[in-house]
């Protein structure tokens, strides 16, 4: 008789979006895929898988719980310019983590995590959000993940709540990803606190050094603000981060985004973009408009335009969409 065969059957539990469940053993198993076509000014068109992530997620019902997320990375691509390649695939270790669940005002979490910086950078999965490009200070001002320890929880305040994350990374990246560079040291926290009706106000701030330029420590604060109502959204976030050497010139940058219902699953997007990576010169426009189905709750399809001026940094512009499916 084989191994698994018994006289009891295991119903596995899978629902779109939220993953497998595997009965009596506490795993979860979900993940992303978003598929892309994309028509940059700054490279050939291409074809690609963007990315195809992983989550496995473990609770035992009590204080411990341990998430990771592996995202492989353009695994597969056609260019115009040299045809099918996989020469632009990465497997990459996004987060690696062990939480311990003390009380809804304090818990603690171990490992590597994305950077609480903002909003945008802690929910970047592409399901979740409503364009297939990112806005450039919510990547660009800061390194997106972090190796290292965290305390987080809700305080109740007046007749509200404070969200808090305070986090240092002490220790090499967990598998950098080699594009990127990585924290060498940071700290830092980021507050959410509820408006009432009038949405949610964020504030972070980050004192750190990377890799590339140890013994330069750059001081970062940020706000964010989310506003939602009747299926109408209002995002934003902006940075200023300044380097303690004065031979580098400051970064700020800021983005402002709308997103308005037009029939029950389609919707229309507008963003704008102010970004000054301190080089000479003048400070990026870029501006964009687009649109998103929501097919289903785990499933989104994207397509937008995006202009830009002064684009020294050669952002992504031009023409791109996406098939994003959470499963």
């Amino acid at each position: 008789m084989p191994v698994w065969a018994s006289d009891s059957e295991i119903n596995f539990d899978y629902q779109p979006g939220k993953g497998l469940q595997i009965p009596g053993t506490g795993l979860n198993f979900g993940g992303y895929a978003d598929f892309g076509i994309q028509n940059d000014r700054q490279h050939p068109t291409s074809i690609s898988i963007n990315n195809l992530s992983i989550f496995l997620h473990w609770d035992n019902d009590g204080k411990v719980r341990v998430f990771s997320e592996l995202d492989l990375e353009n695994a597969l691509a056609w260019e115009s310019a040299n045809g099918v390649t996989t020469n632009h695939a990465y497997l990459g270790l996004e987060r690696l983590y062990a939480d311990y669940l003390y009380s809804e005002k304090l818990n603690l979490r171990a490992g590597k995590f994305l950077t609480p910086i903002g909003r945008w950078n802690v929910i970047h999965a592409a399901p979740l959000v409503w364009t297939t490009s990112r806005p450039l200070v919510t990547e660009r001002s800061f390194p997106t993940n972090a190796t290292g320890g965290m305390a987080y929880g809700t305080i109740p305040i007046w007749n509200s709540a404070i969200d808090y994350s305070i986090y240092a990374a002490m220790t090499q990246d967990w598998r950098s990803d080699p594009k990127l560079d990585p924290f060498e040291e940071a700290y830092g926290f980021h507050l959410t606190l509820p408006t009432s009706h009038l949405g949610e106000i964020g504030v972070s701030y980050a004192n750190f050094e990377q890799k590339s330029s140890i013994g330069d420590r750059k001081n970062l604060v940020g706000i964010d603000y989310f506003w939602s109502k009747n299926r109408y959204e209002i995002s934003s976030e902006g940075v200023y981060r300044r380097s303690e050497n004065a031979a580098y010139r400051d970064t700020k940058g800021i983005f402002i985004q709308g997103v308005a219902p037009i029939s029950q699953s389609w919707y229309g997007i507008g963003r704008y973009e102010f970004y000054d990576n301190g080089d000479p010169g003048a400070a990026m426009n870029l501006w964009l408009g687009g649109v998103a189905k929501r097919v289903s709750p785990a499933m989104i399809f994207k397509a937008e335009f995006s202009h830009a001026d002064n684009n020294r940094i050669k952002a992504p512009e031009g023409f791109f969409t996406s098939l994003a499916i959470l499963f």
